[in-house]
């Protein structure tokens, strides 16, 4: 029998803050652009892409656009967001982290693993020994961080390290645009506050 998975955080806590979320002027914007990948992945054609063709677009509507974290093109002093970091685990390498970076910083929060539309995340898929999430916790360990976030693009889930691997959070691209949202939010509080367990909801989330 699968196992179970179980919420990472309390939903009775955050439904009242989802409840009342308003969409910012930001995502606003982009909602025509979320709601193409939304009936993207709501078919079967995002299934005949690679995720080489999808996964830095994705990166830059969701994390950059969306939720707002930043590159070296934006501020090379001050940045949030870092692809390909060189983190080798089983030849691979990590396909980004969340921190915070800049001339004197190299802080890592979350260690990212992005695979195709068709992953189960799970399990071993494509012809590798580890499933994605076996690959993120492996990345996390390595760039000492406590945050994991893994997605398929169809999919994409929030764990943290001390945490076992069928307690996550996790979010469908084809689901409501409020619910997507709501993360733009708490990600603006997320980074002015700094990263307890709890805010960590403000990396993704779904009630």
């Amino acid at each position: 029998m699968p196992n179970i998975a179980k919420p990472l955080f309390r939903a009775d806590v955050l439904r009242p803050f989802l409840a009342s979320f308003q969409l910012s002027e930001r995502v606003r914007n982009m909602s025509a652009k979320l709601n193409q990948w939304a009936e993207l992945f709501s078919s079967t054609s995002a299934d005949t892409l690679k995720e080489r063709e999808l996964l830095p677009v994705f990166v830059q509507d969701f994390f950059m656009s969306v939720l707002g974290y930043t590159s070296p093109a934006d501020n090379p002093a001050n940045y949030t967001i870092s692809l390909e970091q060189l983190v080798e685990v089983d030849g691979n390498f990590a396909d980004a982290a969340i921190g915070r970076f800049g001339a004197n910083s190299r802080e890592f929060i979350v260690a990212f693993e992005g695979k195709g539309p068709k992953d189960p995340l799970d399990r071993p898929y494509g012809g590798r020994r580890m499933s994605a999430v076996d690959q993120g916790y492996r990345y996390a360990i390595n760039l000492r961080c406590d945050w994991i976030i893994v997605t398929s693009m169809r999919q994409t889930r929030l764990y943290h390290k001390g945490s076992d691997q069928i307690t996550y959070e996790s979010f469908d691209t084809s689901g409501s645009l409020k619910t997507r949202a709501f993360c733009e939010s708490l990600s603006s509080s997320l980074a002015r506050t700094g990263w307890s367990r709890l805010q960590g909801a403000a990396i993704f989330i779904i009630c």
